[in-house]
């Protein structure tokens, strides 16, 4: 449940970047109102943008990672489980 919330906030925050993103990038086509920022500060903040993004993309993998290993621990657990069960059936029937 853990993993599963942080996915979460993890998606939320790769949506306001991704919107952040594509204001910026209208900025520097010029297509929308840069205020007072220049070309150069523009550029520095889409570069920085993209390395969070890409911070957030190696988080998401490492999220879904840990989750496929709860999952087969999970899986794991159950076949052992399923196991003794078996092993105690065989031991009365001998």
């Amino acid at each position: 449940q853990a993993v599963q919330r942080q996915l979460e906030e993890l998606e939320e925050r790769q949506r306001a970047l991704e919107i952040s993103g594509v204001e910026l990038e209208r900025e520097l086509r010029g297509e929308a109102d840069s205020g007072t920022k220049d070309e150069t500060q523009m550029l520095h903040e889409w570069f920085e943008l993209v390395l969070e993004k890409n911070k957030l993309m190696r988080y998401e993998s490492e999220l879904l990672i840990i989750a496929q290993e709860l999952e087969l621990e999970d899986h794991q657990s159950r076949l052992e489980q399923k196991l003794r069960e078996k092993m105690a059936i065989d031991g009365k029937s001998k």
